[in-house]
């Protein structure tokens, strides 16, 4: 246990003192700060500016009525319903306003050819242009209108039809999936990078370590398991560190800046997620790191050189890469508990994926949480004693890495 706490102590601190390490850290929390306080800033500089500039002009629009209707009446219900634009009758043709747009005059035209039909001319439509999508609700509510009117309806008559809505309450007995599929992907995206880049860096510290000549004497002197367990909770203790500091201050930083943010956004369900979800996630983020760190550990073992090291960790990284894309396919298209699925929660290599989602987004029944937790733990274990044993032959050879029948062999060798 002595060398197991020295061996534990010593990559820990390795990674406290790392400046790159804290670089980024220190960068992540910047970054978070940065978008949840951005609401705040810009709402900063948007009232000074208002201040300022009280009478900043709008931009001007054309509109040309050639479908029969009263034009001012036209002109009256599209100033009312886009009153950010100031709107001007025309009865120029398609060519002078194309003139028009084109030359900045207008910001855009509006020419009504019949009750349903128009064209819309625009210089330029960047990617969150809505104004289309507007004028087809807008046309469609003025034809309803007029209609209205024709048939005998008042103004007030028509508008209280058109702008009826029905109250329904929906009643939810288990998982609102649209509501929870959203912060699902984004924790689900982060067990995913955090497992794989964790687990990257105890292999890296192994092929590191094994290039020393103190390797020989510290392989002889110490246990495998010591060394082995050492190192995996040593990075991933530093790593969970890590995460909590980036994860805290992003709750702090939306805390202070909650009442700038909408009610109904992705980050806001994300930081209002149930809290037992957010141990579910610290409990898999655990589970599957030690899982894939020990195999990243002892396949990395085998190598001699860095460059080795990406070519014998690529089938666990095949296995990882499969279960993260397969659940993800599977919360797309509504399938997280199909068989595959369920399968997929009880295998170790698997679970943390496929049972997270499934927790996340389904209703599972504690039983086979339980199972699928006991089988992942016990997985742990033995995998980390395994993986320590291969270590201890692997970290000894040299040159060409091992072929599948010589890593077999070498199996075979640690289980005698």
């Amino acid at each position: 246990m002595k060398q197991f706490f020295t061996v534990f102590r010593f990559e820990f601190k390795n990674y406290a003192k790392n400046k790159v390490f804290i670089a980024i850290t220190l960068l992540a929390i910047l970054l978070l700060g940065g978008v949840l306080f951005f609401p705040r800033v810009k709402e900063a500089f948007s009232s000074g500016t208002q201040t300022e500039e009280p009478g900043q002009e709008r931009e001007i629009v054309a509109l040309a009525d050639s479908s029969g209707a009263n034009a001012q009446k036209s002109l009256a219900f599209f100033s009312a319903a886009l009153p950010q634009y100031e709107w001007m009758l025309t009865d120029a043709d398609t060519g002078a306003l194309k003139a028009k747009v084109e030359d900045g005059s207008y910001r855009f035209a509006l020419i009504l050819q019949s009750p349903l039909k128009y064209q819309y001319i625009v210089a330029n439509i960047s990617m969150t242009d809505t104004v289309s999508n507007e004028l087809d609700e807008l046309i469609v509510t003025k034809y309803r209108a007029d209609t209205m009117q024709k048939l005998g309806l008042s103004a007030q008559e028509s508008q209280q039809l058109l702008s009826a809505q029905a109250q329904g309450e929906t009643i939810t007995l288990g998982k609102d999936q649209m509501k929870s599929y959203f912060y699902t992907f984004i924790l689900m995206f982060a067990l995913y990078m955090t497992i794989l880049v964790y687990g990257q860096f105890v292999a890296q510290s192994v092929v590191t370590e094994k290039s020393s000549k103190a390797m020989e004497l510290l392989i002889t002197s110490a246990k495998p398991s010591s060394l082995m367990f050492g190192k995996v909770v040593g990075t991933g203790l530093a790593g969970l560190v890590q995460l909590i500091l980036i994860v805290g201050s992003a709750f702090v930083f939306f805390n202070l800046n909650r009442s700038y943010w909408d009610s109904g956004s992705v980050i806001t369900s994300l930081f209002d997620m149930p809290l037992g979800l957010v141990l579910y996630t610290i409990l898999f983020f655990v589970a599957g790191y030690f899982l894939y760190a020990f195999l990243f550990g002892a396949l990395a073992s085998l190598a001699s050189r860095m460059e080795d090291t990406n070519t014998l960790v690529m089938p666990v990284m095949l296995v990882f890469i499969v279960s993260f894309m397969v659940t993800i396919f599977s919360m797309v298209g509504g399938k997280i508990d199909s068989v595959l699925m369920k399968v997929l929660s009880f295998v170790p290599f698997t679970s943390p994926m496929a049972m997270f989602a499934r927790i996340a987004m389904s209703e599972v029944a504690p039983i086979q949480i339980i199972l699928s937790i006991v089988i992942l733990v016990v997985s742990i274990i033995g995998i980390g004693f395994l993986a320590a044993g291969i270590y201890r032959v692997g970290v000894l050879m040299y040159g060409k890495p091992p072929k599948l029948k010589e890593l077999v062999r070498i199996l075979r060798g640690v289980k005698s």
